[in-house]
């Protein structure tokens, strides 16, 4: 597309349009991508404003984890022992969200492995977040996997949790080749059902897989379906004895264009950097005016180096934000 229908969409956008796909496969076939980024960043400006939301994000879990998520360090397909490098502690989680309060964060994740909890894992989890709850002024966020209705009807009732998360990964043609023991289609009924229940809906995926970007306009389109006003984007970070381990890295401009077309996609949803953001630091600016409104810090989940949250809050702010 060029300078003019690349205007004329954002337009349309601006004034309640959803795009087709059609059009976003058109959008992202190149050719003034500069073009792109700027009405992305508009975007984002018109029906999100400047401000930025921070989170962190804390594993529950030890262990192998029995679902063989072909990205995922703890699945039972690593042959590496990451498994043991989660160790959680709730009073120093407590100290840490604490610190992570101070410095602006205003939302944390507890995440568990696996498919989904049975009822006493449960009710590990809900007394957690409370206890959280109790000592600390923050959002408080979920990501149990695929539970019922009913189980989650119990979080909401029994905790302060506001916000429920559960990543589709990617467009649901590609996504046998990611995952075979978890359904995708628990997954949308999942988040389908925390919105019905109270919760804020958060999901999103990962770049990076071997995947298209057709399959990321795919999955862009299906959580705008689905609802979801909190959309994580991951970079894959492809660690050893893993079935990914091999995958390179996209390029620059193929992650800037994937970011600009959840916005276009997704006008009002928060779009958050997630795990991965370490490997793309070189376009982490222009990422910022591309789109991207929101990011996780701090703690990151099992495996993932904490970042450097002091020269995070550097970035976004110098980049126009408020946090």
């Amino acid at each position: 597309m060029n300078f003019t229908e690349i205007k004329e969409i954002k337009d349309k956008i601006m004034s309640g349009y959803e795009i087709t796909r059609d059009e976003a496969l058109k959008l992202s076939e190149g050719g003034h991508i500069e073009a792109l980024y700027y009405s992305a960043n508009q975007l984002r400006a018109k029906f999100c404003g400047f401000r930025f939301e921070m989170c962190s994000m804390f594993n529950v879990s030890s262990g192998v984890c029995e679902e063989d998520c072909h990205w995922c360090p703890l699945s039972k397909n690593s042959s590496i022992d990451y498994a043991s490098m989660v160790n959680f502690n709730l009073d120093k989680t407590i100290e840490r969200i604490i610190q992570l309060r101070e410095k602006g964060v205003r939302r944390i994740e507890l995440s568990a492995k696996g498919r989904a909890l049975d009822d006493k894992q449960l009710d590990e989890m809900i007394e957690y977040f409370n206890v959280i709850g109790e000592k600390c002024d923050i959002g408080l966020c979920a990501s149990l996997g695929t539970l019922s209705y009913e189980q989650l009807k119990r979080l909401k009732n029994e905790t302060k949790v506001v916000r429920y998360h559960c990543n589709i990964e990617t467009s649901e043609r590609f996504y046998p080749q990611v995952c075979s023991t978890i359904d995708i289609h628990d997954k949308y009924r999942t988040l389908l059902d925390a919105q019905k229940v109270g919760f804020q809906a958060c999901s999103g995926g990962i770049i990076g897989m071997g995947e298209t970007m057709e399959d990321r306009i795919d999955m862009a389109l299906k959580l705008r379906e689905l609802g979801v006003n909190s959309i994580s984007l991951n970079i894959l970070f492809a660690f050893n004895g893993t079935p990914f381990e091999k995958q390179q890295i996209p390029g620059s401009q193929e992650i800037l264009t994937t970011f600009a077309l959840f916005r276009f996609i997704n006008p009002r949803a928060q779009i958050r950097f997630a795990r991965g953001r370490s490997l793309i630091k070189i376009i982490e600016k222009d990422a910022l005016q591309a789109g991207i409104n929101a990011s996780a810090v701090g703690e990151i989940l099992v495996a993932a180096k904490s970042t450097d949250i002091d020269n995070d809050i550097n970035v976004f702010k110098s980049e126009g934000f408020i946090l």
